[in-house]
Protein backbone atom coordinates (compact mmCIF):
# COMPACT_ATOMS: atom_id res chain seq x y z
CA UNK A 1 0.00 0.00 0.00
CA UNK A 2 1.19 3.62 -0.58
CA UNK A 3 2.80 5.53 2.24
CA UNK A 4 1.20 8.88 1.27
CA UNK A 5 -2.54 9.70 1.20
CA UNK A 6 -4.17 9.10 -2.18
CA UNK A 7 -7.55 10.02 -3.63
CA UNK A 8 -9.17 8.86 -6.84
CA UNK A 9 -12.54 9.49 -8.39
CA UNK A 10 -14.66 6.49 -9.33
CA UNK A 11 -18.11 6.19 -10.83
CA UNK A 12 -20.87 4.08 -9.29
CA UNK A 13 -22.94 3.02 -12.32
CA UNK A 14 -26.64 2.56 -11.95
CA UNK A 15 -28.29 -0.66 -13.07
CA UNK A 16 -29.71 1.04 -16.18
CA UNK A 17 -26.49 2.87 -17.13
CA UNK A 18 -25.45 1.92 -20.71
CA UNK A 19 -21.80 2.53 -19.75
CA UNK A 20 -21.64 0.01 -16.87
CA UNK A 21 -19.16 -2.19 -18.72
CA UNK A 22 -16.73 0.73 -19.24
CA UNK A 23 -15.51 0.46 -15.66
CA UNK A 24 -15.05 2.57 -12.53
CA UNK A 25 -13.02 5.28 -14.23
CA UNK A 26 -15.37 6.16 -17.09
CA UNK A 27 -15.76 9.95 -16.97
CA UNK A 28 -18.62 10.63 -19.33
CA UNK A 29 -21.65 8.98 -17.78
CA UNK A 30 -24.05 10.83 -15.50
CA UNK A 31 -23.98 8.37 -12.62
CA UNK A 32 -23.05 9.25 -9.04
CA UNK A 33 -19.36 9.80 -8.31
CA UNK A 34 -17.44 8.58 -5.27
CA UNK A 35 -13.96 9.04 -3.86
CA UNK A 36 -11.57 6.13 -3.31
CA UNK A 37 -9.47 7.39 -0.41
CA UNK A 38 -6.38 6.04 1.36
CA UNK A 39 -5.00 7.68 4.47
CA UNK A 40 -3.36 4.74 6.26
CA UNK A 41 -6.06 4.41 8.91
CA UNK A 42 -8.65 2.09 7.34
CA UNK A 43 -8.12 -1.65 7.78
CA UNK A 44 -9.90 -4.71 6.43
CA UNK A 45 -8.99 -8.20 7.63
CA UNK A 46 -6.06 -6.65 9.43
CA UNK A 47 -4.64 -4.95 6.32
CA UNK A 48 -4.56 -1.26 5.37
CA UNK A 49 -7.02 -0.53 2.60
CA UNK A 50 -8.95 2.20 0.81
CA UNK A 51 -12.30 3.54 1.86
CA UNK A 52 -15.09 4.79 -0.38
CA UNK A 53 -17.07 7.99 0.34
CA UNK A 54 -19.65 9.74 -1.77
CA UNK A 55 -18.46 12.80 -3.69
CA UNK A 56 -22.08 14.14 -3.52
CA UNK A 57 -22.05 15.02 -7.20
CA UNK A 58 -22.56 13.50 -10.63
CA UNK A 59 -19.90 15.77 -12.16
CA UNK A 60 -16.45 14.23 -12.65
CA UNK A 61 -14.69 17.62 -12.45
CA UNK A 62 -16.42 18.54 -9.18
CA UNK A 63 -15.55 15.15 -7.75
CA UNK A 64 -11.90 15.70 -8.74
CA UNK A 65 -11.96 19.03 -6.89
CA UNK A 66 -13.38 17.30 -3.81
CA UNK A 67 -10.56 14.73 -4.04
CA UNK A 68 -7.95 17.49 -4.30
CA UNK A 69 -9.44 19.35 -1.35
CA UNK A 70 -9.18 16.14 0.70
CA UNK A 71 -5.53 15.70 -0.27
CA UNK A 72 -4.79 19.35 0.54
CA UNK A 73 -6.02 18.74 4.08
CA UNK A 74 -2.80 16.77 4.68
CA UNK A 75 -0.56 19.60 3.41
CA UNK A 76 0.29 22.07 6.25
CA UNK A 77 1.28 24.86 3.83
CA UNK A 78 -1.93 24.60 1.84
CA UNK A 79 -3.97 24.50 5.02
CA UNK A 80 -2.24 27.64 6.28
CA UNK A 81 -2.90 29.38 2.95
CA UNK A 82 -6.56 28.36 3.12
CA UNK A 83 -6.85 29.77 6.64
CA UNK A 84 -5.23 33.05 5.56
CA UNK A 85 -7.68 33.36 2.70
CA UNK A 86 -10.58 32.67 5.03
CA UNK A 87 -9.32 35.33 7.45
CA UNK A 88 -9.00 37.81 4.60
CA UNK A 89 -12.55 37.10 3.50
CA UNK A 90 -13.77 37.69 7.05
CA UNK A 91 -12.25 41.19 6.89
CA UNK A 92 -13.91 41.94 3.56
CA UNK A 93 -17.45 43.22 3.26
CA UNK A 94 -20.00 41.57 1.04
CA UNK A 95 -21.68 43.64 -1.65
CA UNK A 96 -25.10 43.16 -0.07
CA UNK A 97 -23.89 44.53 3.27
CA UNK A 98 -22.19 47.51 1.63
CA UNK A 99 -25.38 48.49 -0.23
CA UNK A 100 -27.49 48.06 2.93
CA UNK A 101 -25.19 50.24 5.06
CA UNK A 102 -24.89 52.93 2.38
CA UNK A 103 -28.65 53.17 1.92
CA UNK A 104 -29.30 53.23 5.69
CA UNK A 105 -26.72 56.00 6.15
CA UNK A 106 -28.26 58.01 3.30
CA UNK A 107 -31.73 57.72 4.85
CA UNK A 108 -30.33 58.84 8.20
CA UNK A 109 -28.76 61.93 6.62
CA UNK A 110 -31.30 62.89 3.97
CA UNK A 111 -34.53 61.05 4.76
CA UNK A 112 -36.36 58.27 2.92
CA UNK A 113 -37.04 60.24 -0.24
CA UNK A 114 -37.26 59.81 -4.00
CA UNK A 115 -33.50 59.55 -4.30
CA UNK A 116 -33.59 56.47 -2.06
CA UNK A 117 -36.18 54.84 -4.30
CA UNK A 118 -34.00 55.63 -7.32
CA UNK A 119 -30.96 54.24 -5.48
CA UNK A 120 -32.74 51.00 -4.62
CA UNK A 121 -33.97 50.62 -8.18
CA UNK A 122 -30.38 50.87 -9.40
CA UNK A 123 -28.28 49.18 -6.68
CA UNK A 124 -30.94 46.93 -5.17
CA UNK A 125 -33.03 46.92 -2.00
CA UNK A 126 -31.20 45.06 0.78
CA UNK A 127 -32.74 44.43 4.20
CA UNK A 128 -30.65 46.45 6.70
CA UNK A 129 -31.02 43.77 9.41
CA UNK A 130 -30.59 40.48 7.54
CA UNK A 131 -28.45 41.89 4.69
CA UNK A 132 -30.57 39.80 2.31
CA UNK A 133 -31.59 41.19 -1.10
CA UNK A 134 -35.32 41.99 -1.06
CA UNK A 135 -35.39 43.30 -4.63
CA UNK A 136 -32.45 42.80 -6.94
CA UNK A 137 -32.41 46.14 -8.70
CA UNK A 138 -30.27 46.72 -11.79
CA UNK A 139 -26.92 45.98 -10.11
CA UNK A 140 -27.65 42.63 -8.45
CA UNK A 141 -29.57 41.45 -11.52
CA UNK A 142 -26.48 42.13 -13.62
CA UNK A 143 -24.17 40.52 -11.03
CA UNK A 144 -26.24 37.34 -11.12
CA UNK A 145 -25.30 36.85 -14.79
CA UNK A 146 -21.55 37.09 -14.19
CA UNK A 147 -19.33 34.00 -14.05
CA UNK A 148 -17.74 33.98 -11.57
CA UNK A 149 -20.06 36.28 -9.69
CA UNK A 150 -18.26 38.95 -7.59
CA UNK A 151 -19.10 38.38 -3.93
CA UNK A 152 -17.13 40.99 -2.02
CA UNK A 153 -16.93 44.73 -2.53
CA UNK A 154 -13.20 44.46 -3.25
CA UNK A 155 -13.96 42.04 -6.11
CA UNK A 156 -15.51 44.85 -8.17
CA UNK A 157 -13.02 46.23 -10.70
CA UNK A 158 -13.20 49.09 -13.22
CA UNK A 159 -13.70 46.39 -15.88
CA UNK A 160 -16.83 45.18 -14.08
CA UNK A 161 -18.26 48.69 -13.89
CA UNK A 162 -17.42 49.38 -17.53
CA UNK A 163 -19.29 46.24 -18.60
CA UNK A 164 -22.24 46.99 -16.33
CA UNK A 165 -22.49 50.61 -17.48
CA UNK A 166 -22.35 49.48 -21.12
CA UNK A 167 -25.43 47.32 -20.53
CA UNK A 168 -27.57 50.30 -19.47
CA UNK A 169 -30.47 51.27 -21.70
CA UNK A 170 -31.21 54.56 -19.89
CA UNK A 171 -31.37 57.79 -21.87
CA UNK A 172 -28.31 60.00 -21.48
CA UNK A 173 -29.73 62.24 -18.74
CA UNK A 174 -30.89 59.29 -16.66
CA UNK A 175 -27.57 57.51 -17.21
CA UNK A 176 -25.64 60.54 -15.92
CA UNK A 177 -27.84 60.68 -12.80
CA UNK A 178 -27.50 56.93 -12.19
CA UNK A 179 -23.72 57.09 -12.63
CA UNK A 180 -23.60 59.81 -9.95
CA UNK A 181 -25.33 57.36 -7.58
CA UNK A 182 -22.76 54.66 -8.39
CA UNK A 183 -19.87 57.06 -7.76
CA UNK A 184 -21.41 58.20 -4.48
CA UNK A 185 -21.75 54.59 -3.34
CA UNK A 186 -18.12 53.66 -4.04
CA UNK A 187 -16.80 56.92 -2.53
CA UNK A 188 -18.75 56.10 0.64
CA UNK A 189 -17.21 52.60 0.69
CA UNK A 190 -13.73 54.09 0.34
CA UNK A 191 -14.27 56.49 3.25
CA UNK A 192 -15.39 53.53 5.38
CA UNK A 193 -12.07 51.80 4.72
CA UNK A 194 -13.70 48.87 2.92
CA UNK A 195 -11.70 49.44 -0.26
CA UNK A 196 -8.38 51.19 -0.79
CA UNK A 197 -9.19 52.84 -4.11
CA UNK A 198 -12.74 53.17 -5.38
CA UNK A 199 -13.01 51.84 -8.97
CA UNK A 200 -15.15 54.60 -10.53
CA UNK A 201 -12.24 57.04 -10.18
CA UNK A 202 -10.50 55.35 -13.11
CA UNK A 203 -13.51 55.64 -15.44
CA UNK A 204 -14.56 58.66 -17.46
CA UNK A 205 -17.79 60.51 -16.80
CA UNK A 206 -20.85 60.18 -18.99
CA UNK A 207 -21.96 63.19 -21.00
CA UNK A 208 -25.34 64.60 -21.87
CA UNK A 209 -25.95 65.37 -25.53
CA UNK A 210 -26.67 69.09 -26.12
CA UNK A 211 -30.28 70.16 -26.33
CA UNK A 212 -33.18 70.88 -24.01
CA UNK A 213 -34.93 68.19 -22.00
CA UNK A 214 -37.11 70.60 -20.06
CA UNK A 215 -40.74 70.29 -21.09
CA UNK A 216 -43.00 73.12 -19.93
CA UNK A 217 -46.62 73.28 -20.97
CA UNK A 218 -47.41 76.19 -23.25
CA UNK A 219 -49.96 78.77 -22.08
CA UNK A 220 -52.44 77.32 -24.59
CA UNK A 221 -51.87 73.76 -23.32
CA UNK A 222 -52.30 74.78 -19.70
CA UNK A 223 -55.54 76.59 -20.56
CA UNK A 224 -56.79 73.31 -22.06
CA UNK A 225 -55.76 71.42 -18.92
CA UNK A 226 -57.69 73.86 -16.73
CA UNK A 227 -60.74 73.49 -18.95
CA UNK A 228 -60.51 69.68 -18.75
CA UNK A 229 -61.09 69.79 -14.97
CA UNK A 230 -64.81 70.29 -15.55
CA UNK A 231 -64.86 67.25 -17.88
CA UNK A 232 -63.27 64.92 -15.33
CA UNK A 233 -66.16 63.30 -13.45
CA UNK A 234 -65.37 59.78 -12.14
CA UNK A 235 -68.62 57.82 -12.08
CA UNK A 236 -67.41 55.12 -9.68
CA UNK A 237 -66.14 57.47 -6.94
CA UNK A 238 -68.04 57.75 -3.61
CA UNK A 239 -70.65 60.50 -3.45
CA UNK A 240 -68.65 62.66 -1.01
CA UNK A 241 -65.61 62.41 -3.25
CA UNK A 242 -67.53 63.27 -6.43
CA UNK A 243 -69.20 66.22 -4.74
CA UNK A 244 -65.86 67.93 -4.09
CA UNK A 245 -63.89 66.34 -6.93
CA UNK A 246 -63.41 69.27 -9.29
CA UNK A 247 -62.63 71.81 -6.55
CA UNK A 248 -59.95 69.52 -5.08
CA UNK A 249 -58.50 68.60 -8.48
CA UNK A 250 -58.32 72.25 -9.52
CA UNK A 251 -56.69 73.24 -6.21
CA UNK A 252 -54.07 70.47 -6.52
CA UNK A 253 -53.34 71.33 -10.15
CA UNK A 254 -52.98 75.06 -9.48
CA UNK A 255 -50.85 74.38 -6.38
CA UNK A 256 -48.37 72.41 -8.49
CA UNK A 257 -48.46 74.91 -11.35
CA UNK A 258 -47.90 78.03 -9.22
CA UNK A 259 -45.61 76.58 -6.53
CA UNK A 260 -43.33 74.46 -8.72
CA UNK A 261 -43.55 71.72 -6.08
CA UNK A 262 -42.68 68.12 -6.85
CA UNK A 263 -45.61 65.71 -6.74
CA UNK A 264 -44.65 64.29 -3.34
CA UNK A 265 -44.33 67.79 -1.85
CA UNK A 266 -47.72 68.87 -3.20
CA UNK A 267 -49.30 65.75 -1.67
CA UNK A 268 -47.71 66.66 1.69
CA UNK A 269 -49.13 70.21 1.55
CA UNK A 270 -50.52 71.56 4.83
CA UNK A 271 -52.38 74.88 5.31
CA UNK A 272 -49.89 75.84 8.03
CA UNK A 273 -47.18 76.12 5.36
CA UNK A 274 -48.80 79.31 3.97
CA UNK A 275 -48.40 82.49 6.02
CA UNK A 276 -50.75 85.48 6.26
CA UNK A 277 -49.08 87.09 3.22
CA UNK A 278 -49.78 84.07 1.01
CA UNK A 279 -46.16 82.87 1.03
CA UNK A 280 -45.65 79.10 0.89
CA UNK A 281 -42.60 77.69 2.67
CA UNK A 282 -41.73 74.00 2.72
CA UNK A 283 -38.69 71.75 2.71
CA UNK A 284 -38.36 69.57 -0.36
CA UNK A 285 -38.70 65.87 0.36
CA UNK A 286 -35.97 65.14 -2.19
CA UNK A 287 -33.22 67.40 -0.81
CA UNK A 288 -34.40 68.95 2.46
CA UNK A 289 -33.79 72.45 0.98
CA UNK A 290 -36.26 75.18 1.94
CA UNK A 291 -38.40 76.48 -0.94
CA UNK A 292 -40.09 79.89 -0.57
CA UNK A 293 -42.86 80.88 -3.02
CA UNK A 294 -45.34 83.78 -3.00
CA UNK A 295 -48.55 82.22 -4.33
CA UNK A 296 -51.11 84.03 -6.50
CA UNK A 297 -54.20 85.14 -4.58
CA UNK A 298 -56.54 82.86 -6.51
CA UNK A 299 -54.43 79.80 -5.56
CA UNK A 300 -54.46 80.78 -1.87
CA UNK A 301 -58.25 81.17 -2.10
CA UNK A 302 -58.59 77.68 -3.65
CA UNK A 303 -56.53 76.14 -0.85
CA UNK A 304 -58.45 77.83 1.96
CA UNK A 305 -61.17 75.63 3.48
CA UNK A 306 -60.39 72.90 0.98
CA UNK A 307 -63.18 70.27 0.90
CA UNK A 308 -62.17 66.71 1.71
CA UNK A 309 -62.73 63.29 0.18
CA UNK A 310 -64.39 60.44 2.04
CA UNK A 311 -61.07 58.92 3.18
CA UNK A 312 -59.09 62.14 3.65
CA UNK A 313 -56.81 62.40 6.69
CA UNK A 314 -58.29 65.76 7.61
CA UNK A 315 -57.96 69.53 7.05
CA UNK A 316 -54.33 69.51 8.24
CA UNK A 317 -53.36 67.13 5.39
CA UNK A 318 -56.08 67.70 2.80
CA UNK A 319 -54.46 65.72 -0.05
CA UNK A 320 -53.58 62.64 2.02
CA UNK A 321 -55.65 59.49 2.61
CA UNK A 322 -56.01 57.64 5.91
CA UNK A 323 -53.66 54.71 6.42
CA UNK A 324 -51.69 55.36 3.22
CA UNK A 325 -48.05 56.39 2.93
CA UNK A 326 -47.27 59.62 1.09
CA UNK A 327 -45.64 57.85 -1.92
CA UNK A 328 -48.86 55.88 -2.48
CA UNK A 329 -50.87 59.10 -2.23
CA UNK A 330 -48.53 60.58 -4.83
CA UNK A 331 -49.31 57.65 -7.10
CA UNK A 332 -53.05 58.35 -6.78
CA UNK A 333 -52.64 62.03 -7.67
CA UNK A 334 -50.24 61.19 -10.47
CA UNK A 335 -52.90 58.94 -12.01
CA UNK A 336 -55.48 61.74 -11.74
CA UNK A 337 -53.18 64.25 -13.44
CA UNK A 338 -52.42 61.84 -16.28
CA UNK A 339 -56.13 61.40 -16.84
CA UNK A 340 -56.56 65.19 -16.83
CA UNK A 341 -53.79 65.63 -19.43
CA UNK A 342 -55.48 63.02 -21.60
CA UNK A 343 -58.85 64.79 -21.35
CA UNK A 344 -57.07 67.98 -22.43
CA UNK A 345 -55.90 66.17 -25.58
CA UNK A 346 -52.23 66.24 -24.56
CA UNK A 347 -50.92 62.70 -25.05
CA UNK A 348 -47.37 63.22 -26.35
CA UNK A 349 -44.84 66.04 -25.92
CA UNK A 350 -41.81 66.44 -28.18
CA UNK A 351 -38.44 67.47 -26.74
CA UNK A 352 -35.13 67.98 -28.55
CA UNK A 353 -34.30 64.31 -28.02
CA UNK A 354 -37.46 62.25 -27.75
CA UNK A 355 -41.22 62.16 -27.53
CA UNK A 356 -42.59 61.79 -24.01
CA UNK A 357 -45.93 61.36 -22.33
CA UNK A 358 -47.04 64.39 -20.27
CA UNK A 359 -46.30 64.01 -16.57
CA UNK A 360 -46.56 65.95 -13.32
CA UNK A 361 -42.94 67.23 -13.45
CA UNK A 362 -43.92 69.35 -16.47
CA UNK A 363 -45.94 71.55 -14.11
CA UNK A 364 -42.74 72.33 -12.18
CA UNK A 365 -40.99 73.13 -15.46
CA UNK A 366 -43.92 75.34 -16.48
CA UNK A 367 -43.62 77.26 -13.21
CA UNK A 368 -39.86 77.85 -13.60
CA UNK A 369 -39.96 78.81 -17.28
CA UNK A 370 -42.93 81.18 -16.79
CA UNK A 371 -41.08 83.11 -14.07
CA UNK A 372 -37.86 83.26 -16.11
CA UNK A 373 -39.71 84.55 -19.15
CA UNK A 374 -41.43 87.19 -17.05
CA UNK A 375 -38.21 88.63 -15.70
CA UNK A 376 -37.56 86.78 -12.43
CA UNK A 377 -33.88 86.52 -11.62
CA UNK A 378 -32.09 83.19 -11.62
CA UNK A 379 -31.55 83.50 -7.86
CA UNK A 380 -35.28 84.08 -7.27
CA UNK A 381 -36.31 81.06 -9.35
CA UNK A 382 -33.71 78.88 -7.60
CA UNK A 383 -35.07 79.95 -4.21
CA UNK A 384 -38.65 79.15 -5.24
CA UNK A 385 -37.68 75.75 -6.67
CA UNK A 386 -35.73 74.80 -3.56
CA UNK A 387 -32.40 74.54 -5.35
CA UNK A 388 -29.33 74.95 -3.15
CA UNK A 389 -27.33 76.54 -6.00
CA UNK A 390 -28.34 78.76 -8.90
CA UNK A 391 -26.06 76.61 -11.07
CA UNK A 392 -28.60 73.79 -10.72
CA UNK A 393 -31.39 76.05 -11.94
CA UNK A 394 -29.29 77.41 -14.80
CA UNK A 395 -28.33 73.92 -15.92
CA UNK A 396 -31.93 72.71 -15.91
CA UNK A 397 -33.39 75.76 -17.63
CA UNK A 398 -30.46 76.97 -19.73
CA UNK A 399 -32.43 77.63 -22.97
CA UNK A 400 -34.79 79.96 -21.13
CA UNK A 401 -31.97 81.64 -19.23
CA UNK A 402 -30.33 82.43 -22.57
CA UNK A 403 -33.67 83.57 -23.97
CA UNK A 404 -34.09 85.92 -21.03
CA UNK A 405 -30.55 87.24 -21.52
CA UNK A 406 -31.23 87.93 -25.19
CA UNK A 407 -34.44 89.74 -24.27
CA UNK A 408 -32.50 91.91 -21.81
CA UNK A 409 -29.89 92.70 -24.46
CA UNK A 410 -32.61 93.60 -26.95
CA UNK A 411 -34.29 95.91 -24.42
CA UNK A 412 -30.98 97.58 -23.64
CA UNK A 413 -30.30 98.19 -27.33
CA UNK A 414 -33.71 99.78 -27.70
CA UNK A 415 -32.79 102.12 -24.87
CA UNK A 416 -29.48 102.96 -26.54
CA UNK A 417 -31.33 104.20 -29.63
CA UNK A 418 -32.50 107.20 -27.57
CA UNK A 419 -28.96 108.47 -27.00
CA UNK A 420 -28.58 111.98 -28.44
CA UNK A 421 -26.31 112.10 -31.47
CA UNK A 422 -23.23 114.35 -31.06
CA UNK A 423 -23.37 117.53 -33.21
CA UNK A 424 -19.68 117.35 -34.08
CA UNK A 425 -17.24 114.48 -34.02
CA UNK A 426 -15.21 114.45 -30.80
CA UNK A 427 -11.60 115.51 -31.16
CA UNK A 428 -9.01 112.82 -30.47
CA UNK A 429 -5.74 113.95 -28.95
CA UNK A 430 -2.66 112.53 -30.70
CA UNK A 431 0.31 111.75 -28.51
CA UNK A 432 3.59 111.98 -30.32
CA UNK A 433 5.57 108.83 -30.59
CA UNK A 434 2.47 106.65 -30.29
CA UNK A 435 1.15 104.44 -33.05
Amino acid sequence: MPTEPTARVIVRHGLSCPDRKKGLYHRKCDCRKSLLLYDGTTRKNGKLTNRIVSAKTRSWSRAEKAAQDWLDSFDPEKQELKQLRAAKELQQIRLEEAVAVYCADFIRRRGNNGTVRMMRSLLGHVDPETKQVKRSGHFFSWLGKQVPRPVFLADITPAHLTAWRSSWTFNDTTAVNRWAIVKGFFRFCETQGWIADEPTRKLGNLRIAPGSRTVPFTDEQYTRILAAVSDYDPKNAPAVTRQNWQHRLLAFLELMRWSGADLIDAVRYAPSLIDAEGVLRYRRQKTGILATIPLPEHVVALLRNLPLERDSVGPDEPFRQKGVDAPLDAGVWNHRLKKLFSLAGITRVQTDHRTREPHSKMLRDTFAVWHLRHGASLHTVAKMLGHSRTATTEKAYLPWVKELEQAHIADARESLKHLPKPKTAPKVAVIRGSK
